[in-house]
């Protein structure tokens, strides 16, 4: 729920990442996981973590309820995310995840 959470309250959502980067977190993973998210707003609060916190991988993990988790993906790795979570052909719950087949 990263990517509503942030648009919810984006100090927060920030703090939230700050806490786990000074716990020890070698990654923060961003989860559209109402799969709702738009990828132009992905692509500006991926880029925002990224700048954020350099020390730390960033991925994206994307639900598909918008037919957008593919979109959303690239667009995050463009934005400098280090690693995208999907599954073979989308399958996953509800609508699904993102699609590796099309991403690779």
């Amino acid at each position: 729920h990263f990517f509503d959470g942030y648009t919810f309250d984006e100090d927060y959502a920030m703090k939230c990442c700050q806490a786990a980067v000074d716990a020890g977190a070698k990654g923060l993973v961003l989860c559209d996981t109402n799969g709702g998210s738009m990828p132009w707003d992905v692509a500006h609060i991926t880029s925002k973590v990224v700048q954020t916190f350099p020390q730390v991988t960033v991925g994206m993990h994307a639900h598909n309820d918008c037919g957008m988790a593919v979109a959303n993906s690239l667009m995050a790795a463009k934005s400098g995310a280090g690693m995208i979570q999907g599954t073979i052909n989308g399958i996953g719950e509800r609508t699904g995840n993102a699609d590796l087949c099309s991403i690779v």
